[in-house]
């Protein structure tokens, strides 16, 4: 199942409570927030009593101004 949490694609196994996922969500997006991260996407994947989580960071991309200067 697909949905959006906090603005963060998941895809989440069927298994997985509405409540439960947005735990482990919350949970992701401090860990993430506390390591200076951005979160992009996660897949949630349960492996009997354990959950299998994907996180996806989201790129950063930063315009730099180049200035060519010529030497005569």
């Amino acid at each position: 199942m697909c949905t959006s949490i906090h603005g963060i694609p998941v895809v989440t196994d069927p298994s997985l409570s509405r409540e439960e996922t947005n735990k482990l969500i919350s949970d992701l997006i401090q860990d993430c927030a506390w390591e200076g991260r951005q979160l992009g996407r996660v897949e949630l994947i349960r492996y009997g009593e354990w959950v299998h989580v994907c996180s996806y960071e989201r790129p950063s991309i930063k315009l730099v101004s180049v200035k060519i200067t010529t030497e005569e």
